[in-house]
């Protein structure tokens, strides 16, 4: 059983919503799972009223949904709305890694190193997706701080959550761990280079080799957004 125990120092209900968004985001609630209101009071300690407010919360967020008939379930992303997250995602990654070759600190830069060697070193390792994926993450953290723009930072914290829900999908797909890893390098290597249009194009192919690992061969108009 994994660990969802709520604490008492913020309100109940966004500490379930919070719990429940972690485990939609890792996978520990699939996608199409029907979640159970006794069950998740169980698991959280947490009133029914509070899991009910957080349910409502997740469904506004588009991680949840209610379907007739049956309650609510984790949300399926369709191919049809995956084709829209990473189209704009490729956009905004584009432009970050633009923003920050042109404007990270030296210790910013020094941060995005050492994150892609622990990237690399965790590919090695074959470590789980999970451990990669949060590797990946604080590459991004550090990516999307050292671009300096609060505007693009709030955005990519909206689309975050439906990413990193795809990204897990991705990363458990064979040989995916490494040639991410090789992808995420090749921007790091134009960043080093202080080549804001390699790195923006490096960043769009990221997300272009991810849409077709879930999309398949069908990534035109994500193609015709990063060329």
């Amino acid at each position: 059983m994994w660990e969802m125990q709520v604490q008492r120092h913020a309100p109940i209900r966004e500490q379930v919503a919070a719990i429940l968004r972690q485990a939609i985001v890792d996978m520990r609630l699939k996608p199409g799972q029907l979640l159970i209101e006794r069950e998740l009071c169980e698991l959280t300690s947490a009133s029914r009223p509070s899991v009910r407010e957080a349910l409502r919360q997740l469904q506004a967020e588009g991680l949840v949904e209610s379907v007739n008939g049956r309650g609510t379930i984790v949300s399926v992303v369709t191919p049809g709305q995956a084709r829209q997250v990473y189209e704009v995602r490729a956009n905004l990654e584009g432009l970050a890694a633009r923003l920050f070759t042109q404007y990270a600190s030296d210790e910013q830069r020094e941060a995005l190193r050492t994150v892609m060697a622990a990237l690399s070193e965790s590919v090695s390792r074959e470590d789980e997706p999970a451990a990669i994926m949060a590797v990946k993450n604080r590459f991004y953290d550090v990516l999307f701080e050292g671009s300096r723009n609060e505007v693009l930072q709030q955005l990519v914290q909206s689309l975050h959550r439906r990413v990193t829900q795809l990204r897990a999908r991705t990363l458990a797909s064979a040989g995916r761990p490494a040639q991410s890893a090789a992808e995420i390098k090749a921007i790091v290597d134009a960043i080093e280079a202080r080549d804001a249009d390699m790195a923006d194009l490096a960043a769009r192919r990221h997300v272009l080799a991810a849409a077709a690992v879930i999309l398949g061969s069908g990534t035109e108009s994500i193609a015709d957004t990063t060329a």
